[in-house]
């Protein structure tokens, strides 16, 4: 089973999401093909990082990956306000844990 994290989401926390989508849109190869060989050498040392670390440590790396996932919502959506509807949401989301986590395959 592979996992993976979005590029997009990278570009965005990085600063450099518009820049990267307004050189595609013109294609301005002195921006995109630098792009390309560190996105190609950086998926790599990524890929076995996380590689190693789903061996070794596979519960904990999962746990960080939906921790990640979960704290990169306060940043896509930074006008988010917390309120009953948030708390609703979030009891759901750990009650679909629990069942989840209880149901064994046939």
């Amino acid at each position: 089973m592979y996992h993976g994290v979005s590029s997009t989401v990278i570009l965005i926390i990085l600063g450099v999401y518009n820049t990267y989508l307004s050189a595609v849109s013109i294609v301005n190869m002195n921006v995109i093909f630098p792009m390309l060989i560190g996105v190609a050498i950086g998926s790599f040392i990524f890929m076995k990082i996380i590689n190693i670390l789903l061996k070794n440590y596979h519960y904990q790396t999962i746990m960080g990956i939906i921790g990640f996932s979960v704290g990169s919502v306060f940043i896509l959506y930074p006008t988010y306000h917390f309120n009953i509807m948030s708390l609703i949401s979030i009891f759901i989301l750990i009650l679909g844990f629990i069942i989840g986590k209880n149901i064994r395959p046939s």
